[in-house]
Order: structure tokens, then C-alpha cells, then sequence
């Protein structure tokens, strides 16, 4: 694995990175992070009991198909407020109730509602160690989320008390665009005030690393999840670091000495 030095406020890598007896120079001063299966994985748990207590409020309401039948339609609409297509819940709960066939009560939008703040704790867990990783990162750099999610997002963010550590949050249902599209990247560098070469970004999808490379981003791959390959031009993409876990970036983007100032 690399080490990082500091000389002359610069961060050098050495190792394995090392080409010869050439030193990669990192003058970072941003990073960008995706969030999905990057800094949090879904709750299946969760996810599993959410949907089986939706089916139960719907069938209220004249929804008489299983729980198997529901689960394609409700993929599909949340698909489909990744970006913008959907601006909030609320107008989410209109579309879903107009897939399935249901008439739309605002007493049916408001138990779908509260069912949905009930679940938005747990929605998603935390890798090990993402709330010390972050805090350290926020005391050295620009901090950005970028992430291609589904409309609400923003709730679990601040369930999960991420918020506090981001300059920035771009999400794609907000800014109409989605990674690996160019503007989404450029919007999160014109928010930061820093220019590509001056930020990496951190992602478990390889998808997300061909874009930022193409916008003239450092790229970061975090193989922990499931979906690395998903979506990918290129499966034998290259990133400019790799490791296995959210909190092994320490080790390229710090330098020891900093954690014993």
C-alpha cells in the first residue's frame, strides 16, 4: 500500500503508485465522494419491512396484488426520480399511486408519508469508521458529495448526520444530471471553487471514476460494494488509487504525522 509524505505542504505518495523513481505530487485540495455502497450500504432488513408495511397500507386502499407485484413498479418509479423527473415525496407518492392504479387521498399520501419518515433512520448503515475518515478529511480539504439517487435522499443524509461535513451536496434529482455525465462533476468543482486537478473522486462504481477521469479528476476506487463493474465502459478501468475500504483513503490523502499534531 502507498504512504503519504508532506514536503513543502505537498502530498507525495510512495509505494506501490511509484513509477520508477518517480513520486506521484498530489496538490489536492478537494474531494469529492459518492454516497451509495461509497460511504453507507442499504438496510435490507429495512428495506424488506418498509415494503411489506407499504403493501399493507395500500391494500387499504383497494391494492389487492402482492408484494411481488408491487416491488418492479415501485423500482421503476424511483428510477425515475433520479433526475428531477420527481422534485419531492410528495408529488413521488402522486406518481406511485398513478402506476398502481390507486386514487390519490391525502390521507393515503399522509400514512405513505409517515411510513416513510418511520424508515428514513434506518434506511441505510454507515460503513465502519465513515464519521472519523470524514471528520478527518473536512480538517484538510474541500468536501463534496456527489451522488445519482433517488428523490429524498437528502432526509437520509441528515438522519445520518452527514450534512455537517460537506461544503457541498449534489444530488442527481436535484441538479437534473447524473453521473457519469461531465456537468454533475463540474457543478460540485464550481460549488467547491477548485479545478479538477485539483480534487480527486472517491466512488466504489468504476462508472463514477470514467467520468470524473474524463472531467480531468483524480480518481479513487473503494471496492466494497457489489456494484463496481455496474454501468462500466471499461471493467479493466484504472483508477489512480484503489484500496478495499472507505477508511484506507486515510493512508493516500493524509500523512501520518498529521494525526499526531
Amino acid at each position: 500500500m502507498a504512504r503519504a509524505n508532506v514536503i513543502g505542504g505537498r502530498i507525495i505518495l510512495s509505494g506501490r503508485h511509484q513509477k520508477g523513481k518517480r513520486k506521484d505530487v498530489l496538490n489536492l485540495r478537494g474531494v469529492l465522494i459518492d454516497f451509495g455502497y461509497t460511504l453507507a450500504y442499504l438496510n435490507e432488513e429495512n428495506v424488506k419491512k418498509y415494503r411489506e408495511e407499504l403493501v399493507l397500507i395500500l391494500r387499504k386502499y383497494g391494492y389487492n396484488k402482492t408484494l411481488d407485484d408491487l416491488v418492479p413498479i415501485l423500482h421503476s418509479t424511483y428510477r425515475n426520480s433520479t433526475k428531477g423527473e420527481v422534485k419531492d415525496i410528495y408529488e413521488f407518492w402522486k406518481v406511485l399511486l398513478k402506476n398502481l392504479g390507486i386514487r390519490e387521498r391525502p390521507i393515503l399520501v399522509q400514512e405513505l408519508t409517515e411510513l416513510r419518515k418511520n424508515h428514513v433512520p434506518t434506511r441505510f448503515r454507515l460503513y465502519d469508521n465513515v464519521i472519523s475518515v470524514l471528520s478527518a478529511l473536512r480538517k484538510k480539504y474541500k468536501l463534496a458529495l456527489v451522488s445519482n439517487c433517488f428523490v429524498g435522499l437528502s432526509d437520509i443524509l441528515k438522519s445520518l448526520d452527514l450534512t455537517r461535513f460537506f461544503e457541498c451536496i449534489i444530488l442527481s434529482y436535484e441538479v437534473g444530471v447524473m453521473k457519469p455525465d461531465r456537468c454533475i462533476y463540474l457543478e460540485a468543482l464550481q460549488r467547491l471553487k477548485l479545478r479538477p486537478e485539483e480534487s480527486v473522486f472517491v466512488s466504489d462504481a468504476i462508472s463514477d471514476l470514467e467520468g470524473a477521469r474524463e472531467v480531468g479528476l483524480k480518481t479513487m476506487l473503494i471496492r466494497q460494494g457489489e456494484r463496481t463493474n455496474q454501468g462500466a465502459k471499461d471493467p479493466n478501468f484504472k483508477p489512480d488509487f484503489q484500496c478495499k475500504h472507505i477508511s484506507e483513503i486515510i493512508d493516500y490523502l493524509w500523512y501520518d504525522s498529521c494525526m499526531h499534531a
